[in-house]
Formats: C-alpha cells, sequence, structure tokens
C-alpha cells in the first residue's frame, strides 16, 4: 500500500506547528498536520500570551481580538519582584497581552488550520522521519507511513529534527527547566492584571510566576536554566514548594489544583542555530527558539512557524523544495527575527544573578536599567509578517 503524500508535513500541531500549517495551506499547498493527542487537550505551559503573540494570532485566524473570545485574562503590568519585596513595573495599557490556558489557544488555532484548508490527523504518535538520497521524505509511525516535499518539524523538546539531522539533545546552559501548577484563591492585593517575576537568591537564571487568574485559577510555577537547576541538586517540586512558601502574601490562603507539570524548553542561545536541512525545517521549541530570560516560546513558536511555512512555499513554487540553500536562508531569517534579541536577553539573565545577590536593584540608576531591559521585548507589539 503506497503512502499518502502531500506537499507539506507538519509534525505537531502546537502554535508553531498551526502557523506553518496556516501559511503552507494558504499559498494553495496539500498539508497534513500529524498530532498525537486529540483535541481539545490541556498543554503543560506557563500560558502567557505577549501581545505581539497575540497580535500573531489575529493575523492567523483573521480575528481582530481573537483571544478575547475565548476564556482568557488581560495582562496590562509586567512586575519584576525582588527578595526585599520591591518592584520594577512596566506597564503596557494600549497593548495589553494574555493568559489564556493552552487547552483554549490551541483548540482556537486548531480551528484556523483546518479552515485554512489543511488537513489534521489526531491521535498519530510520529516514530521517526524518513530519509531517501540524503533528504527527509516524510514520517513514519508504527503502523502508517507519509510521504512529503517538505517536512516541519513543531514537535517541541526532543524533537525528531534532531536525530534526523544528527543533533544533539542541547543541555546545560542551552536548556532550561520549568514546572507550574494551578491555584485558586490567590490574593493579588494590589497588583490586578500584573504578570509578576520573583527573581529569587536560589532562582539563579531563573525566576518564580504569579499570574492573573482565567475562571478563578492562577498559573503558578518555577523556571530557571538547566545549568543552574543541576548545580543545587534541589528537585522541580522542591523548587516550587520553596517558591509558594516563600510568598504568603500571595498564596498562603490559595489551594493548588491538580498536579504539578514539568517540562523542558530548549533557548536560543548560540550555535547550532534553528535546525534545517535538505527537505526539512524545524519551528517553536524544536528550533530552539525559546526566549532565554522570560521563557516565552508561544511568540516565537508563532513566528519561526509562519517562516517554516511561507519558507516551504517559496520553495515549492520555486521547484527546488527545501533544498540547502533554502534551508540556510530560513536559519538566517529565524535567527534574524529572534536571535539579536534572544541574545541580548541573555547578557540580561546573566546580569539579574549579581543583581539579586548584591542587592544592586536598590541604586536608582540600576534600577532604571532594570526598567528599560524589563520592559524591552517581553511585551512589545512587533511588525506583522509580510
Amino acid at each position: 500500500m503506497s503512502a499518502p503524500r502531500f506537499d507539506v508535513l507538519v509534525v505537531g500541531a502546537g502554535p508553531a506547528g498551526c502557523a506553518a500549517g496556516i501559511h503552507a495551506a494558504r499559498a494553495g499547498l496539500r498539508v497534513a498536520v500529524l498530532d498525537r493527542a486529540r483535541f481539545p487537550r490541556p498543554k503543560t505551559c506557563g500560558d502567557a500570551v505577549s501581545n505581539r503573540a497575540a497580535a500573531a494570532v489575529d493575523a492567523l485566524t483573521g480575528r481582530p481580538d481573537a483571544l478575547r473570545a475565548i476564556p482568557h485574562a488581560e495582562v496590562r503590568a509586567g512586575a519584576a519582584v525582588f527578595p526585599d519585596g520591591s518592584r520594577v513595573v512596566h506597564r503596557f495599557d494600549d497593548a495589553p497581552g494574555f493568559i489564556v490556558p493552552r487547552l483554549h489557544l490551541d483548540e482556537l488555532l486548531r480551528h484556523a488550520l483546518e479552515d485554512a484548508g489543511a488537513q489534521l490527523l489526531q491521535g498519530v504518535r510520529v516514530r521517526a522521519l524518513t530519509t531517501a538520497g540524503g533528504r527527509v521524505v516524510g514520517a513514519r509511525s508504527d503502523h502508517e507511513r507519509w510521504r512529503a516535499e517538505v517536512v516541519i518539524a513543531a514537535d517541541g523538546p526532543g524533537s525528531l529534527a534532531w536525530a534526523a539531522l544528527g543533533l544533539p539533545y542541547r543541555r546545560g546552559a542551552h536548556l532550561a527547566v520549568a514546572i507550574t501548577t494551578y491555584h485558586e484563591g490567590v490574593d493579588f492585593g494590589g497588583a490586578p492584571a500584573t504578570n509578576e517575576h520573583y527573581f529569587e537568591r536560589d532562582l539563579r537564571c531563573g525566576y518564580g510566576w504569579i499570574f492573573p487568574p482565567v475562571e478563578g485559577r492562577a498559573n503558578v510555577g518555577v523556571y530557571q536554566r538547566a545549568d543552574h537547576f543541576g548545580a543545587h541538586r534541589r528537585s522541580l517540586p522542591e523548587l516550587l514548594e520553596r517558591f509558594v512558601a516563600a510568598h504568603p502574601e500571595r498564596l498562603a490562603a490559595s489551594r493548588p489544583v491538580g498536579r504539578p507539570r514539568r517540562w523542558a524548553l530548549p533557548l536560543m542561545t548560540t550555535r547550532p542555530w534553528p535546525p534545517a536541512g535538505p527537505g526539512l525545517l524545524a519551528c517553536g521549541d524544536a528550533a530552539w527558539a525559546i526566549d532565554p530570560l522570560s521563557g516565552e516560546g508561544i511568540f516565537q513558536a508563532l513566528h519561526s512557524g509562519a517562516l517554516a511555512g511561507q519558507t516551504a512555499a517559496r520553495g515549492l513554487a520555486a521547484g527546488t523544495g527545501i533544498d540547502a540553500r533554502l534551508a540556510r536562508r530560513y536559519r538566517l531569517a529565524v535567527v534574524a527575527a529572534l536571535g539579536p534579541t534572544a541574545l541580548a536577553r541573555l547578557a540580561i539573565q546573566q546580569a539579574m544573578a549579581p543583581v539579586v545577590e548584591h542587592q544592586l536593584y536598590r541604586n536608582r540608576w540600576v534600577r532604571g536599567l532594570l526598567r528599560r531591559g524589563y520592559g524591552s521585548e517581553a511585551f512589545e507589539v512587533s511588525k506583522q509578517l509580510g
């Protein structure tokens, strides 16, 4: 029996995969998207959607203010909170961000994907990408095979693209880890509609967070770069417990809902840049696209996914598919869009450790720099993709 054949095969139907599939399908290509889950499904995440990510969602769905139509909380400020309780606040009332549980965000994007004409195949666990003649030509599960002119890997940490290209799993300073849970009854005091990031002495190159509630449940979690996480020998649940205990002003009267969930975040730091090769493009977490300072990944997923879909359409229109030249152009496009900011934010992350340890945040000049650096990117509206 012959394998089904498509112009573009996308592995993963999260934000990156949906963005890639939507752009490819709107270009008139035959697109199949494979995902091991069945939608709607929850997804472990911090649930923060910056205003630039919200603008990208609007463009993908063709609906202005698309996130306001699903369960959400508006975010009108971000606060960096330091061990003595002092705060550096950046407001963005004119372009708010959102908290949107992934159950609802991914369902919204899934409908946009199918409306664009892509075929979504759910409950499919892809085991490997297949190659022939030195290029990726498809994918296989335990029982099925698919072939395509272009394969786009949007399958997150531990992507199949890495094995197909002979790339190692990222570790140390190239990786972060996080754990999250939901809490009911969080006391937000005088900080409604504010994303709070807590920079703690025992969270070097990381932070804890408390985000505004959606349907009564606030996302609470801890994030840390893997090299520093490995150095202190505490488990992620221990870090989360310590963080919750350290902030009774917010969490003493709250109640956790469900069990904590953890995940890995491949960071955009240094070379090698986003994986790509003949027949294959990786996007989102599979492309090591996550912001090192904030751990933001949804905008990066949407943006790199859109670039992957556009690149696939360009290659197929030219009759070359994804050759080595176009793969390189894609890598450079992702790096140009996301790399300079990511490297600058990595430097800020490194600088935060002595700022917290030596209480430099009390100095008014340092506070001014922190206010500029903290607010310079995470909530900034970017240009729409051309």
